[in-house]
């Protein structure tokens, strides 16, 4: 519902990840982090418009 939301406001839903990670799973969160910014950088600058 979130990612639909995004989409109404031109946000890619590619830019959101919701990753279930316990407090005991730090490498998890490693890696899921490096992983999702690698993604980001690859999509490059979002082309969002601020709404006045």
């Amino acid at each position: 519902m979130t990612k639909k939301f995004l989409g109404l406001l031109g946000i890619d839903s590619a830019r959101v990840k919701l990753a279930w990670i316990s407090s005991a799973e730090g490498n998890k969160f490693a890696q899921v982090a490096n992983e999702f910014t690698q993604q980001i950088k690859k999509l490059g600058p979002a082309d969002i418009k601020q709404v006045a």
